[in-house]
C-alpha cells in the first residue's frame, strides 16, 4: 500500500550554491546594520562610526585649553546650583590614548564641582582649537564610571550634566547655555 517515495532528485552541488548564497546574504545584512547602527549625524552630515575626530595631526604640541563660561538654564534632584548660576571651566585636550581623542573637564557651577574631580572628567570629543570649539560626550553615570554624564556642545551653545543616585552629589539633572568660549 505504501511504497516507496521518491523524493526530488536534487544536485548536490545545487544544495551548497543556495546554502552559500544564504550565508552571504546574511553575513552583508549584519555588515549593513553594523554600520547602520554606527551611524550619526555630525554638523548636519551623516557620519559612519565614532562621531568624535580623528587624532590631531603631529604638531608636537597640544591645543590652548579652551576657556568655558556657561550660565545654568534648568536643574532638577538637587540644590547644587541655582537657575542663573555660571558654570566656568576648561576643556583640554588630553594625549590621545589607543587612537582616541579624549577631553578633560573640571565643572563648577554656582561653585561647586558638578563633573570631574582627581582622575576624572575624562571624555570622548572633538576639539577644533582654530574655532575654539568642543563637542563631546560622556553618557555613563556615576553607576558605570564612576563620575556623572555630560553632553558639552560649545558650538550649539549647550551644557548637560546628569547623575544617578549613587554620585556623591545624589540624582541631578542640570542644563546651561554656554556663554562664551576662549
Amino acid at each position: 500500500m505504501f511504497g516507496i517515495i521518491n523524493r526530488l532528485a536534487v544536485a548536490d552541488s545545487s544544495v551548497l550554491a543556495r546554502r552559500t548564497v544564504l550565508v552571504g546574504s546574511i553575513v552583508v545584512a549584519l555588515i549593513g546594520l553594523y554600520r547602520i547602527g554606527h551611524s550619526s549625524v555630525v554638523g548636519g552630515k551623516l557620519r559612519f562610526g565614532n562621531p568624535v575626530s580623528g587624532l590631531p595631526e603631529a604638531t608636537g604640541a597640544l591645543p590652548l585649553p579652551l576657556s568655558v563660561r556657561a550660565e545654568v538654564t534648568r536643574i532638577s534632584g538637587t540644590d547644587l546650583a541655582r537657575s542663573g548660576d555660571t558654570c566656568d571651566f576648561l576643556v583640554e585636550l588630553r594625549q590621545p590614548d589607543q587612537g582616541s581623542v579624549y577631553c578633560n573637564a573640571q565643572i563648577t557651577c554656582g561653585g561647586k564641582l558638578l563633573y570631574g574631580g582627581p582622575e576624572r572628567g575624562y571624555f570622548p570629543c572633538r576639539f577644533d582649537g582654530d574655532a575654539r570649539e568642543v563637542v563631546g560626550n560622556d553618557p555613563t553615570t556615576t553607576r558605570q564610571d564612576k563620575d556623572p554624564a555630560l553632553h558639552l556642545d560649545t558650538r550649539a551653545g549647550l551644557l548637560h550634566i546628569w547623575d544617578d543616585d549613587m554620585g556623591s552629589h545624589g540624582a541631578f539633572d542640570v542644563e546651561a547655555e554656554v556663554l562664551e568660549t576662549h
